[in-house]
């Protein structure tokens, strides 16, 4: 029998102006309880370069049934209960697509960049956009300023596909965005997608 699949969240939340700090002290205070727990792959906080009041947890847990013993945990009960730090939050489940080899996201190195894409594929074009963003995994894996380069289909809408990308500093990424295969990437947008998110973000935690 097929073992149960990895689940991976990506949940964004954003602050009422002036109240960053108190939400980032909220999510901060989630982290490590979180990955005490025995269902948790990764559990990563961070905070968005250019709206500091925007914040993205990046998680993967073991299935789905850690997930949801996660969301009866105390810890997290504390989040849904503070009122007036939030302006929004939104939350996607996803399936990845085309796993790494365990272990092979890389070290974790200071000033990391990280990079969240959600991309929604146009009406009829969700296949040959999921073909064409899987071609850019593997070339991107082999770059030296990759740490991690996650390719996930969102389970809800399986028309939107979304990236979880780290890179060595700004360096790595900057050296990534100038390969071929990126600018086709961009070049490809407009025929292929009907809304897009790119953000780029600090690790907090």
């Amino acid at each position: 029998m097929a073992a149960d699949p990895e689940i991976v969240v990506v949940a964004h939340f954003t602050a009422h102006s002036g109240k960053e700090g108190e939400l980032s002290e909220s999510l901060q205070s989630l982290v490590e309880p979180t990955r005490a727990e025995p269902g948790c792959v990764r559990y990563e906080l961070n905070q968005e370069l250019e709206d500091p009041r925007c914040f993205t947890f990046t998680e993967k847990f073991r299935n789905r049934e850690s997930l949801e013993q996660h969301r009866g945990m105390p810890h997290l009960k504390r989040l849904r209960e503070s009122t007036g730090l939030l302006e929004s939050r939104a939350l996607r489940l996803h399936r990845e697509l085309l796993p790494a080899e365990s272990g092979s996201s890389g070290p974790e190195v200071k000033d990391q960049v990280v990079v969240i894409a959600h991309f929604t594929a146009k009406d009829g074009k969700m296949q040959e956009l999921s073909d064409f963003l899987q071609t850019l995994v593997a070339p991107t894996r082999q770059e030296p300023g990759c740490l991690r380069y996650e390719l996930n289909q969102d389970l809800d809408d399986p028309s939107t596909f979304t990236f979880v990308e780290t890179f060595a500093g700004r360096a790595g990424f900057d050296a990534h965005c100038a390969t071929t295969y990126v600018a086709r990437l961009f070049e490809m947008l407009p025929i292929l997608v009907e809304k897009q998110y790119i953000g780029l973000h600090r690790r907090v935690k």
